[in-house]
C-alpha cells in the first residue's frame, strides 16, 4: 500500500507540470489567433489588444490593446495632394504685365481716412456727455455729429473707390493664371488669382480706346475692378493683349 501511494504521489507530481505546459501553450496559441484576427486599418485607426482578463482553461489570462493614433499608419490622400498644389502655386513664377504707380498714394489716403474717421468717432462719445453736463452747446454738438457722419460716408465712398483700383496685373509662365493685385478695406495689398479663361477681354467688357478707366471682369465673379492705362505702365503688351486681347 505504501508503495501504491508513493507511485500516485510520483505520477500527481509529474503531470502537474505537464498540464501546467499544456495551458501554456494553448495561452500562446489563443494569443496569435488574437493577435491574426487583429482588423485591419479602418476609419483611420488600427486596433490591437487592450488590457483584460480572460479565463483560459482555468488560468486568469491577460490581453493588452492599444489604440495607435490614425496620423501614424493612415496617411490622408487628399491632404497631401491640396499640399502638393499650393507648393506647385507659390513656386510658379508670375511676370508684370500692368504696373500702377499711384497706387502708393492710394493705399496712403486710405489709411489716413481712417484714421481721420477713428479720430472723429472717438470725440463724439465725450461731447455727447459734455452736452448732457450742459459744458458744451447745442450747436457744437450737431457740428461734432455732422463731421463724423460725413466722415463716414467719405470713408465709405473712398474704400468702395480703392478697394477696386488695381495696381498690379501678373501672368503666370504657363499663360494660364492671371495675378491681381488691390487695396483691401485697410490699405493693405490683396491678391487675386484667376485663371486666364475666366477673364473678359476688352470688347467683353464694353471698353473702347482712349477711356481713363477700363474694367477688369471675370465670368465666374460679379466683382468689378478697373484699371487704367492713361495713368498706367503696361510692361509686357504681348501678354496684355493676350489678357484683355486689343481695344477697339
Amino acid at each position: 500500500m505504501a508503495l501504491v501511494r508513493l507511485c500516485r504521489v510520483g505520477t500527481g507530481v509529474h503531470a502537474a507540470p505537464a498540464s501546467g505546459r499544456c495551458l501554456r501553450s494553448e495561452l500562446r496559441a489563443r494569443t496569435r489567433e488574437a493577435a491574426a484576427a487583429r482588423p485591419p486599418c479602418f476609419l483611420g485607426t488600427w486596433v490591437r489588444l487592450q488590457p483584460r482578463h480572460r479565463q483560459i482553461g482555468g488560468v486568469s489570462a491577460r490581453l493588452e490593446t492599444q489604440r495607435v493614433p490614425p496620423a501614424r499608419l493612415c496617411a490622408s490622400a487628399p491632404a497631401a495632394v491640396v499640399q502638393q498644389a499650393a507648393v506647385a502655386e507659390e513656386a510658379e513664377e508670375f511676370k508684370v504685365v500692368y504696373s500702377f504707380p499711384g497706387i502708393k498714394y492710394c493705399r496712403v489716403l486710405s489709411r489716413l481716412k481712417l484714421l481721420q474717421t477713428a479720430t472723429t468717432l472717438a470725440v463724439l462719445p465725450p461731447v455727447c456727455y459734455l452736452y448732457l453736463q450742459g459744458q458744451v452747446s447745442q450747436p457744437v454738438l450737431l457740428y461734432t455729429t455732422g463731421v463724423a457722419f460725413f466722415a463716414g460716408v467719405m470713408l465709405y465712398g473712398m474704400s468702395y473707390f480703392f478697394r477696386r483700383i488695381i495696381g498690379l496685373i501678373y501672368l503666370s509662365e504657363s499663360g494660364r493664371t492671371v495675378k491681381v493685385a488691390h487695396l483691401t478695406f485697410w490699405g493693405k495689398r490683396n491678391d487675386i488669382y484667376c485663371p486666364i479663361d475666366t477673364v473678359m477681354t476688352s470688347d467683353e467688357a464694353g471698353d473702347v480706346k482712349g477711356e481713363l478707366l477700363l474694367q477688369f471682369k471675370r465670368y465666374n465673379s460679379k466683382d468689378t475692378l478697373y484699371f487704367t492705362t492713361k495713368y498706367g505702365q503696361v510692361v509686357d503688351k504681348q501678354k496684355f493683349r493676350q489678357i484683355f486681347g486689343e481695344l477697339q
